[in-house]
Protein backbone atom coordinates (compact mmCIF):
# COMPACT_ATOMS: atom_id res chain seq x y z
CA UNK A 1 0.00 0.00 0.00
CA UNK A 2 1.60 3.42 -0.69
CA UNK A 3 2.12 5.83 1.75
CA UNK A 4 -0.16 8.68 2.13
CA UNK A 5 0.68 12.13 3.30
CA UNK A 6 -0.10 15.47 3.27
CA UNK A 7 1.18 16.56 -0.09
CA UNK A 8 2.80 20.36 -0.27
CA UNK A 9 2.60 20.67 -3.80
CA UNK A 10 1.26 19.13 -6.29
CA UNK A 11 0.54 19.11 -10.32
CA UNK A 12 -2.94 18.17 -11.36
CA UNK A 13 -3.15 17.79 -15.16
CA UNK A 14 -6.33 17.48 -17.63
CA UNK A 15 -5.79 14.94 -20.20
CA UNK A 16 -8.02 13.56 -23.38
CA UNK A 17 -7.50 9.64 -22.15
CA UNK A 18 -7.22 8.73 -18.35
CA UNK A 19 -6.32 5.56 -19.41
CA UNK A 20 -3.69 5.77 -21.85
CA UNK A 21 -1.83 8.62 -19.56
CA UNK A 22 -2.03 6.22 -16.71
CA UNK A 23 -0.38 3.50 -18.98
CA UNK A 24 2.70 6.02 -20.60
CA UNK A 25 3.41 7.29 -16.94
CA UNK A 26 3.40 3.92 -15.40
CA UNK A 27 6.05 2.91 -18.11
CA UNK A 28 8.48 5.88 -17.10
CA UNK A 29 7.91 4.72 -13.37
CA UNK A 30 5.12 6.53 -11.78
CA UNK A 31 3.15 4.59 -9.41
CA UNK A 32 -0.48 3.95 -9.23
CA UNK A 33 -1.38 5.55 -5.69
CA UNK A 34 -4.81 5.22 -6.00
CA UNK A 35 -7.96 5.88 -8.99
CA UNK A 36 -11.44 7.19 -8.58
CA UNK A 37 -13.76 7.98 -11.39
CA UNK A 38 -12.52 12.23 -11.40
CA UNK A 39 -8.62 11.53 -10.69
CA UNK A 40 -6.09 8.84 -10.82
CA UNK A 41 -3.00 9.58 -8.10
CA UNK A 42 0.37 9.10 -9.39
CA UNK A 43 3.70 9.17 -7.61
CA UNK A 44 7.24 9.85 -8.94
CA UNK A 45 8.87 9.94 -5.57
CA UNK A 46 7.81 10.53 -2.08
CA UNK A 47 6.60 14.52 -2.66
CA UNK A 48 6.71 14.34 -6.10
CA UNK A 49 2.64 13.32 -6.69
CA UNK A 50 0.51 14.20 -9.96
CA UNK A 51 -3.15 14.19 -10.63
CA UNK A 52 -4.42 13.08 -13.50
CA UNK A 53 -8.07 14.64 -14.38
CA UNK A 54 -9.82 13.15 -17.31
CA UNK A 55 -11.16 16.50 -19.48
CA UNK A 56 -11.28 15.04 -23.06
CA UNK A 57 -12.98 18.17 -24.39
CA UNK A 58 -9.91 20.14 -23.58
CA UNK A 59 -9.39 22.26 -26.42
CA UNK A 60 -5.41 22.24 -28.34
CA UNK A 61 -3.02 23.21 -27.32
CA UNK A 62 -2.71 21.35 -24.32
CA UNK A 63 0.34 21.61 -22.10
CA UNK A 64 1.54 24.59 -23.79
CA UNK A 65 3.92 26.58 -21.47
CA UNK A 66 3.41 23.84 -18.70
CA UNK A 67 6.90 21.67 -17.37
CA UNK A 68 7.11 19.57 -15.04
CA UNK A 69 10.57 18.31 -13.26
CA UNK A 70 11.47 15.31 -11.68
CA UNK A 71 14.38 14.64 -10.01
CA UNK A 72 16.56 11.17 -10.50
CA UNK A 73 19.01 9.86 -8.46
CA UNK A 74 20.71 7.50 -11.06
CA UNK A 75 20.44 5.94 -14.19
CA UNK A 76 18.81 8.58 -16.21
CA UNK A 77 19.89 7.36 -19.60
CA UNK A 78 18.50 4.18 -18.79
CA UNK A 79 14.86 6.18 -18.01
CA UNK A 80 15.44 7.96 -20.95
CA UNK A 81 16.02 4.50 -23.60
CA UNK A 82 12.79 3.90 -21.56
CA UNK A 83 10.92 6.85 -22.25
CA UNK A 84 12.53 6.02 -25.89
CA UNK A 85 11.46 2.58 -26.01
CA UNK A 86 8.17 3.48 -25.06
CA UNK A 87 7.58 6.28 -28.13
CA UNK A 88 8.00 9.02 -26.12
CA UNK A 89 8.62 12.42 -27.72
CA UNK A 90 11.66 14.10 -27.01
CA UNK A 91 12.14 17.58 -26.54
CA UNK A 92 15.45 17.99 -25.35
CA UNK A 93 17.66 14.92 -25.11
CA UNK A 94 19.37 13.59 -22.41
CA UNK A 95 22.93 15.57 -22.06
CA UNK A 96 24.53 17.42 -19.48
CA UNK A 97 23.96 21.03 -18.60
CA UNK A 98 25.88 24.15 -17.74
CA UNK A 99 23.39 24.47 -14.52
CA UNK A 100 25.78 21.26 -12.95
CA UNK A 101 22.83 18.65 -14.01
CA UNK A 102 22.30 16.01 -16.88
CA UNK A 103 18.60 16.02 -17.99
CA UNK A 104 16.15 14.89 -20.94
CA UNK A 105 13.02 16.48 -21.75
CA UNK A 106 9.72 14.62 -23.34
CA UNK A 107 6.49 15.20 -23.92
CA UNK A 108 3.19 13.30 -22.70
CA UNK A 109 0.19 12.58 -24.56
CA UNK A 110 -1.09 15.56 -23.85
CA UNK A 111 1.69 17.76 -24.74
CA UNK A 112 3.08 18.71 -21.00
CA UNK A 113 6.63 18.54 -20.89
CA UNK A 114 8.40 16.83 -18.36
CA UNK A 115 12.02 17.16 -17.64
CA UNK A 116 13.91 14.47 -15.61
CA UNK A 117 17.27 15.82 -13.84
CA UNK A 118 20.13 14.27 -12.13
CA UNK A 119 23.04 16.20 -10.09
CA UNK A 120 24.86 18.22 -9.44
CA UNK A 121 27.53 16.59 -11.50
CA UNK A 122 30.02 18.23 -9.53
CA UNK A 123 29.90 18.50 -6.21
CA UNK A 124 33.19 20.33 -5.93
CA UNK A 125 31.76 23.51 -7.88
CA UNK A 126 30.04 26.17 -6.07
CA UNK A 127 26.72 28.46 -6.98
CA UNK A 128 28.99 31.06 -8.67
CA UNK A 129 30.60 29.08 -10.57
CA UNK A 130 27.91 27.30 -11.77
CA UNK A 131 26.17 30.53 -12.62
CA UNK A 132 29.22 31.09 -14.52
CA UNK A 133 28.85 28.02 -16.93
CA UNK A 134 25.06 28.93 -17.36
CA UNK A 135 26.22 32.19 -18.57
CA UNK A 136 29.24 31.24 -20.71
CA UNK A 137 27.97 32.14 -24.44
Amino acid sequence: MSEFYPMPSFATLAVADIGASVAWYAALGFSNVFEMPVLVHLRWARYADLLLRPDPALAPPKGQGIALTFAVSEKLDELAERARAGGARFLREPGDRPWNARDFSIADPDGYALIFTMGPLNRDLDFAQVIANVRKP
